[in-house]
């Protein structure tokens, strides 16, 4: 937009004098409306909207946006839906805000949504979903663009504590450590994940986190925290405190103007650059010291639930040099769905290792006379290794060997098997296993004669 009162009103926007910044706005909107081109209207509606949000009138500021999306030309709608979900959640309309910042997460080119999800996160809260809400908050710490994934963490630890789940609690608290944070934010952390690790019963490992806390100069617990700190010396023996029941930790939201985007230059021009004149926020964590994305993976998520699954701390050195802002945890398993399967699996015969592999790997060891080869058989009082050799005596010492088939049900397994000679001619075996918990062992081989061998069969 070709204006001087915009111009100087974006200076006082950039300067923080938004009462300013706001009266200039108006004063465009009120002069110069006849020079408006297409989307011009938008944009100094979407700029009076920020003003009003940054001085807490949320009310004001959501008929700005509002009118701001009337604008049909204007180009910035995405962020708007940010910016107008977070001023709903001001003023307390929560299922409305959850409209708006879906809305913006549908726009495949809005190129910041960890603001998206941070809102989106705060309206769940509010509203009860905490499992979406904790989705939403893992999001927008995944989000590679967030400078602050920190604050994401804290809130997904708060989330986990609040669906009792303090383990994953615990992995959240720990992640942020890996953001090399400090002082007040490090404080905090220590205090956190020892709270965190005493409700989930692992005292030693609280304890612990509690006195490296209370190492720190000027460093004090909260009282949710020497309540467990406490509780967690009471348990191994080392003191003997009433303790208090322990709340969750508090979603922390001071300040979350999840929408808003960088500020800009002074001449601003909406059909020249991207992105609006929004809020900057902190410059977060990271400066080269992020986890690598692939180093770290502690949670899992089902469609309704946050499940925990196979979780791994990977307590790598971190990348130091790393200059994106990568953040952690790309494995995302509907865990619920995959429990499922494998029951349907285990039931049809499927194992893992599978029957095929067993006998293959049977065979190879036996032909190389590795001893190891009595690992692919059952273990039975009944069936010593002498035993096994002179059941073995007319099994041919050959890894060349074809599985024709095989058919199998939950417990057993049968398989149809081609050995070729080192001097030349095959042997037919089959091959009988059982159900090994979730794999198979051998439980017995018998050579089928010409006679009686149909391979079709």
């Amino acid at each position: 937009m070709k204006s001087t009162i915009y111009d100087q009103a974006t200076v006082a926007y950039n300067s923080k004098d938004y009462s300013q910044a706001l009266k200039l706005f108006y004063q465009c909107l009120k002069e110069e409306w006849s020079s408006f081109g297409p989307g011009d209207a938008g944009l100094v509606y979407h700029r009076i909207g920020n003003c009003l949000i940054k001085m807490r009138n949320f009310k004001e500021a959501a008929v700005s946006y509002q009118k701001a999306l009337q604008d049909v030309d204007y180009t910035e709608k995405t962020s708007i839906y940010v910016n107008l979900g977070t001023t709903l959640n001001g003023i307390g309309k929560y299922a409305e805000a959850v409209s708006y910042f879906s809305k913006a997460l549908d726009d495949a080119s809005y190129t910041t949504p960890y603001r998206a999800h941070m809102g989106l996160g705060s309206a769940y809260s509010k509203l009860g979903k905490l499992v979406e809400a904790g989705i939403a908050y893992r999001d927008a710490a995944l989000d590679e663009g967030n400078p602050n994934p920190v604050k994401a963490l804290f809130n997904l630890g708060s989330t986990f504590s609040q669906l009792d789940r303090p383990d994953d609690a615990s992995e959240a608290y720990l992640a942020i450590l890996d953001f090399r944070v400090t002082g007040e934010d490090l404080n905090k952390t220590l205090d956190l994940l020892g709270q965190a690790y005493v409700a989930g019963g692992h005292y030693q490992e609280g304890l612990s986190t509690f006195e490296e806390a209370l190492s720190h100069e000027r460093f004090v617990l909260t009282p949710e925290g020497e309540s467990s700190h406490q509780k967690a010396k009471m348990a191994l023996g080392i003191g003997s405190t009433t303790v208090a029941a322990t709340p969750p930790p508090p979603v922390y939201e001071e300040d979350d103007f999840s929408g808003f985007d960088r500020q800009v230059h002074p001449n601003y021009d909406s059909r020249e650059q991207s992105g609006p004149l929004d809020f900057n926020e902190d410059d977060g964590y990271g400066g080269g010291n992020v986890p690598n994305a692939g180093d770290t993976g502690f949670f899992t998520l089902s469609d309704d639930d946050l499940i925990e699954t196979g979780k791994e701390r990977l307590r790598k050195e971190r990348k130091l040099r790393n200059t994106g802002l990568k953040v952690l945890l790309i494995i995302i398993i509907v865990l619920i769905l995959a429990l499922g399967g494998a029951v349907i699996a285990y039931t049809q015969g499927i194992g893992f290792p599978t029957n095929e592999a067993v006998v293959t790997d049977f065979f190879k060891a036996y032909a190389a006379n590795d001893p190891k080869y009595t690992d692919y058989w059952v273990d039975s009082s009944d069936v010593d290794k002498d035993t096994l050799d002179q059941m073995l005596d007319r099994v041919a010492q050959s890894d060349s060997i074809t599985i024709l088939g095989s058919e199998a049900s939950m417990t057993e397994s049968h398989m149809l098997v081609d050995v070729k000679l080192a001097q030349g001619g095959t042997v037919h075996y089959r091959v009988d296993l059982a159900r090994d918990v979730i794999s198979w062992k051998i439980s017995g081989i018998e050579i089928i004669f010409a006679s009686s061998y149909d391979p079709e069969a």
